[in-house]
């Protein structure tokens, strides 16, 4: 900051002292981050964007991924999950092997929780008409944008993933709708029900969502089932996805 001093005698109990008066020159401001797309998009299509060489390695077999203990894959499950298209691991979950990943929406929670570049991550399920699936939004700020990858899968079988980029304007509207749904503290255990459990690292906040709410002639039960709805039109429309799995 540029500043210049005026020097100028001040009498202090019959003694002289210089005073200093500062001056601030007015500075340009700052320019706002703009969201550049297409540049985002060619760094996290890199296929070095999110490469782990001792498991992507063309010697790392399948069999040796029913081999990993449950701590690395579940790292590569959550990898897996924030990654714009399929990984080398993508088809090879399933509920039948010992040490793969069982979806959990308390452990969804503590792994997001605080997690460096994470704006926000959601879990949404479970289905139980659909072989217990889960649809998974997960926000991670990437330069000026943010990357929003969704996931949904059965029995932990990925059956879709898609992404999009989003400005700080859309990023925005998507904070809006969370702020508006009636939330409840996270339990011990996690809810049997269809409900939806998030991470909201920009707010520090984790919280569960009714999703399976119904309409009473209650005037705050309707407003709050609309809220819900507002949230999920945004989340399957009001975003521009590109699909890379189905």
């Amino acid at each position: 900051m540029n500043r210049f001093f005026l020097l100028a005698p001040v009498a202090i109990v019959g003694l002289f002292a210089l005073g200093a008066v500062s001056y601030d020159y007015p500075t340009e401001k700052a320019k706002p981050c703009q969201c550049d797309t297409l540049q985002t998009k060619a760094i996290i299509s890199n296929p070095q964007y999110d490469y782990l060489p001792q498991y992507d390695a063309d010697n790392f077999t399948e069999w040796d991924f029913y081999k990993l203990d449950s701590a690395t894959n579940r790292m590569l499950w959550y990898r897996d999950v924030e990654s714009i298209d399929t990984t080398k691991f993508t088809q090879l979950w399933n509920d039948y092997y010992k040490n793969n990943y069982h979806a959990s929406q308390l452990d969804f929670v503590k792994y997001y929780t605080g997690k460096q570049n994470i704006e926000m991550a959601f879990q949404l399920g479970p289905n139980l008409m659909d072989l217990w699936a889960y649809h998974v939004f997960v926000v991670k700020k990437v330069g000026c944008c943010y990357v929003l990858t969704r996931s949904y899968y059965r029995h932990a079988r990925f059956t879709y993933k898609a992404y999009a980029i989003l400005d700080q304007a859309k990023m925005d509207s998507l904070h809006i709708l969370v702020d508006k749904v009636t939330k409840a503290p996270i339990g011990d255990t996690d809810n049997k029900g269809y409900s939806g459990y998030f991470v909201d690292n920009c707010n520090q906040q984790q919280f569960v969502i009714d999703l399976q709410r119904k309409e009473t002639k209650d005037t705050t039960g309707s407003a709050a089932q609309n809220e819900v709805r507002g949230l999920l039109k945004f989340v399957d429309k009001g975003v521009h996805w590109n699909k890379t799995y189905n």
